[in-house]
């Protein structure tokens, strides 16, 4: 994960979006369910600064679909991008999801049942654009970049990313697509399709020094 200061001083979402598309595209590669059948392909780009995380997702499929548009709503079914953390030493980790308009769910807790919902006042913060492109084969090719606050994290009031440390993964899926898929950054082994297996993030550590916090690949 790249450290970059000057994100702080951009003025809108196209400002950001720019930069993350110089950064270097990270593959999600797994896709841990799937029979012989086509998949997405998808990438992203991620950095921060002192008080924000910044993602941004590439991603081509077959199918679009974006029913939901209000906060917390279940976005999984849709066209879906996702990013899980755990900070720390922390047991419970926060999941963010959101459709292929920005549409945005997340939560915080222990296990995948009783997690609690970060309210939509603070949801309402996370900035996004959205880019649908149109293309000359069967795929839809579409964008998601995202600014997301440091007290989005509401359960580490005092979270200070330089310096620490924390467990990630990236998904992509669409469970009521007409061709359900499951992708992910880390691999999963698991019999069923699910997410919510923390023992299966990956280790990350925040640095202040631009290029030198890394994702371990």
């Amino acid at each position: 994960m790249e450290y970059i200061p000057c994100l702080n001083d951009l003025d809108n979402s196209d400002d950001f979006s720019r930069v993350l598309d110089g950064l270097e595209r990270r593959p999600m590669p797994f896709a841990p369910w799937a029979a012989d059948e086509q998949q997405p392909s998808v990438s992203f780009t991620i950095a921060y600064d002192t008080n924000h995380m910044y993602l941004k997702y590439f991603v081509s499929e077959r199918t679009l679909r974006a029913q939901y548009s209000q906060f917390n709503d279940p976005v999984y079914e849709d066209s879906c991008v996702e990013f899980f953390i755990a900070f720390d030493n922390d047991e419970s980790y926060y999941n963010l999801e959101f459709n292929c308009f920005g549409t945005s769910r997340v939560q915080y807790g222990l296990h995948k049942l009783g997690r609690a919902f970060i309210p939509v006042n603070m949801l309402k913060t996370i900035e996004h654009q959205t880019l649908i492109k149109s293309t000359e084969g069967d795929d839809i090719e579409w964008e998601l970049a995202l600014c997301i606050p440091k007290n989005i994290f509401t359960f580490h009031p005092a979270l200070c990313f330089e310096g620490s440390t924390a467990r990630v993964n990236f998904f992509k899926c669409g469970d009521s697509l007409p061709e359900p898929h499951y992708l992910c950054w880390n691999n999963i082994h698991n019999e069923t399709p699910e997410f919510h297996l923390p023992q299966f993030f990956k280790p990350i550590t925040f640095s202040t020094q631009q290029m030198a916090a890394s994702i371990q690949l």
